[in-house]
């Protein structure tokens, strides 16, 4: 028991003096004595990355290392930092190592790295050469390299473009991440599935690894994709094992070249009243009847005066995004139709890949009651697009339809022919009476006439009353009636809505909450267009409640999201705050205004 009290109390002080002296010793080495710049290969290939390291033989704070200040040529990807301590026969050496991964200059050239100042230390020098990237001079040190190009130069915004990436590793690939091409203002994914390859060039065998990515630019001008980067490690050859079948691994990053392109606006001449769709195929079908029972094609369509008729277009195209597609709701409101009605619903939509290309489907399911008999003639629906493989404008249609309207259920009446051959339309609730039975009934209506002229004033006015309160109760009770069921009539149909309402306030709340700003900017969209019937962009909904707070959150994701600059939005939380004073302000507004009643003793 006393050694291990001894024991412990050893522990203890050892650990009060290494306390103590931690701070001490790091104070003293805040000034190193050398500062020594390295990269990872030279020369390299323009726009393609390398490994610049630093290493300081003492330790300083990461923030003594700025690589985007002192790098103005490059284009800075990103930085590392790790520390070492070794004591050799009581002897400790401190030093702290820096990695930053840096891209090239397109332009070739030599570039020269330092010296560099660091915590009051001046590093040594190195001249780094850069060549073009299909300069044979860097086939035989290259163990990888990139390669992209677009299926097409010539691009309209919001025009979708093919961008395929090839990775070439001249070692096995041990493990690895390509990181997507970035564009601002676009909508960039992945599509396909990866191929892999060999390839010889210049007498070496490298692996080939392809990617497609669809690039979908939202706006017109002068722009430039950053090209994809690789990181990861491939398998190398080991001489420090005893086995050779076994083999190392070593970090490689590389990135491919820079791609400027010239996005081209909407041409002049596209109608303004229709939405600009760019796709490589669009189509627009319809079909009559319930999805259970449609009507065969070729048959006759027949329906009888009132009754509901349902029509299913379908609006399909490969390449847009499928919020890019026009409403059909919108277009199918601009048909004119006689002695009928038309009650389009919230257009359902679809997107998913298929052979390499996004092809998104809207669907529309419209309620048509005609109002009278005869031949109803649906007009023909016309959307505009423009092709991308002929470049041209052209129009997908879905054929009109022409519906046979029966007459509706007879309306009371009976037909009846007297001895001359002539129709006369009679009630069929109320017989034709005979002439023995007309005067036999004037006989006993002047019959029981005659106790009435016996009753007093008061009796009859008695039963005159009665008779009138068991209407007005009667009606009362109707009434009622028709209002209760009317009642549960609009709780159910405003409860199925504010479920839905509920379920789409949710998703942006839990968008805000996460501070994704697209999440953010969708899931409003969607809750604008099912709920608030409003279509467009954001603005539409500032305007819609007209409140300032929500206006300016608004605006501040609008910036944050498609800005040139960098921002990172933060206020997912004061914005759905906003939202939901914009929300209860426009309630209280819509609300009538509450009349009081007057005083039951006025003063």
């Amino acid at each position: 028991m006393v050694t291990l009290f001894r024991h412990l109390a050893f522990l203890g002080l050892l650990a009060l003096v290494t306390t103590a002296i931690a701070p001490t010793a790091y104070a003293q080495s805040e000034t190193p004595e050398s500062v020594v710049v390295s990269v990872d290969k030279n020369p390299v290939a323009s726009g393609d990355t390398f490994i610049l390291t630093l290493t300081v033989d003492a330790f300083i704070e990461d923030r003594a290392w700025r690589p985007a200040e002192l790098l103005p040529d490059f284009e800075v990807m990103g930085t590392s930092s790790s520390s070492t301590t070794q004591i050799i026969d009581g002897q400790t050496s401190r030093e702290k190592t820096f990695r930053t991964v840096a891209k090239a200059p397109q332009q070739p050239g030599e570039y020269a790295l330092g010296p560099f100042q660091v915590a009051g230390t001046e590093s040594n020098q190195l001249t780094l050469k850069v060549l073009a990237a299909d300069d044979p001079a860097l086939s035989e040190q290259r163990d990888a390299f990139m390669r992209v190009e677009l299926d097409r130069d010539d691009i309209y915004v919001q025009e979708q473009v093919v961008l395929t990436t090839k990775l070439y590793l001249a070692a096995n690939l041990h493990s690895g991440n390509i990181i997507p091409p970035q564009l601002e203002d676009a909508d960039i994914r992945q599509v396909g599935r990866d191929e892999d390859s060999t390839e010889v060039i210049d007498g070496r065998m490298f692996q080939v690894f392809e990617r497609s990515f669809i690039v979908i630019p939202q706006r017109s001008g002068a722009q430039e994709i950053r090209g994809p980067v690789f990181q990861g490690q491939i398998n190398v050859e080991s001489n420090r094992t005893l086995f050779p079948s076994f083999s190392s691994t070593r970090s490689v990053t590389t990135a491919a070249t820079n791609l400027p392109i010239e996005v081209k606006p909407i041409p002049a001449d596209w109608p303004a009243q229709h939405t600009w769709l760019p796709a490589e195929l669009v189509t627009l079908s319809v079909s009559v009847g319930n999805e259970a029972s449609a009507q065969p094609e070729g048959e006759q369509i027949q329906i009888t005066q009132g009754e509901p008729l349902t029509l299913t277009y379908r609006l399909t195209a490969v390449g847009p995004l499928a919020d890019q597609l026009p409403r059909l709701d919108a277009l199918v409101r601009q048909l004119s139709l006689q002695d009928a009605s038309i009650y389009p619903e919230a257009p359902e939509s679809a997107m998913n890949q298929r052979n390499g290309s996004l092809v998104s489907q809207q669907t529309l399911r419209v309620t048509v009651i005609p109002h009278s008999a005869g031949e109803l003639e649906i007009p023909s629906l016309t959307v505009p697009w423009f092709n991308t493989q002929l470049r041209e404008r052209q129009e997908a249609s879905a054929p009109g339809q022409v519906i046979a309207v029966a007459p509706g259920a007879s309306d009371g009446r009976e037909r009846t022919v007297d001895s001359n051959e002539q129709a006369t339309d009679t009630p069929a609730s109320e017989p034709i009476p005979s002439p023995a039975s007309s005067t036999a009934s004037e006989g006993a209506a002047s019959t029981s006439s005659k106790p009435y002229e016996n009753l007093s004033y008061w009796q009859l006015a008695t039963a005159v009353f009665a008779l009138l309160w068991l209407l007005t109760l009667a009606m009362w009770f109707m009434r009622a009636r028709q209002q209760r069921q009317q009642t549960m009539i609009d709780d159910a149909a405003t409860a199925t809505t504010t479920a839905a309402e509920q379920q789409q306030l949710k998703a942006v709340k839990r968008a805000c909450n996460a501070n994704d700003a697209a999440a953010v900017d969708v899931a409003l969209k969607q809750w604008m267009r099912t709920q608030l019937k409003i279509a467009g962009q954001l603005s539409a909904l500032a305007d819609y409640y007209a409140h300032d707070a929500l206006r300016s959150q608004l605006e501040h994701l609008q910036r944050a999201r498609f800005s040139t600059e960098q921002h990172d939005w933060q206020e997912g939380k004061a914005l759905w705050r906003a939202l939901q004073g914009a929300i209860e302000t426009k309630r209280k507004a819509q609300q009538p205004p509450r009349t009081e009643l007057p005083k039951l003793y006025p003063n």
